[in-house]
């Protein structure tokens, strides 16, 4: 055998196992592209379906911190009615929405306005809220809002 029928023979062996890897990477990227499609579209309906029971969760929730608002203001909380503003807090995350709750909402909003009442609650006050008292706990309740309008994305603008 000559040198050249030597090369051309190593040649052609080298270029048939290009060829098998060229084919072996395509069918290997198929795979792989057709998992992260599949998962993709996973991951997008659990999102979809996680809003939609955050967005039902969340209503009562957001209902029940209206009783502070900023405009009017509310002259006749009382400190016991914050004590059961509390309970009703409590009630909703462990009988309705707790677990729909994004770490960041909960660390960040939900416990700091318990923890804020909590510490109100320690004083024993009674009678109507101080104006201090109100707009502490109302500004927690304001950001415990924004954060679920951001979980839901609802605040967000429109695609135009």
């Amino acid at each position: 055998m000559s040198s050249l029928d030597l090369l051309l023979t190593a040649l052609a062996s080298a270029g048939g196992t290009v060829v098998v890897l060229g084919g072996l990477a395509s069918w290997l990227g198929k795979v792989w592209a057709d998992r992260i499609a599949q998962y993709t579209k996973l991951v997008g309906e659990i999102d979809l379906d996680l809003r939609k029971l955050r967005i039902q969760a969340y209503s009562a929730l957001w209902k029940s911190t209206s009783i502070l608002p900023k405009w009017p203001r509310a002259e006749t909380v009382t400190y016991a009615d914050l004590y059961a503003f509390s309970g009703n807090l409590r009630d909703w995350y462990y009988g309705t929405g707790g677990m729909y709750l994004s770490r960041s909402t909960h660390n960040d909003a939900y416990t700091p306005l318990q923890d804020a009442i909590t510490d109100l609650l320690k004083a024993k006050k009674s009678g109507p809220l101080s104006e201090t008292d109100y707009e502490a706990i109302r500004e927690r309740c304001s950001a415990l809002r924004t954060a679920l309008a951001s979980d839901i994305e609802s605040r967000r603008e429109g695609p135009l």
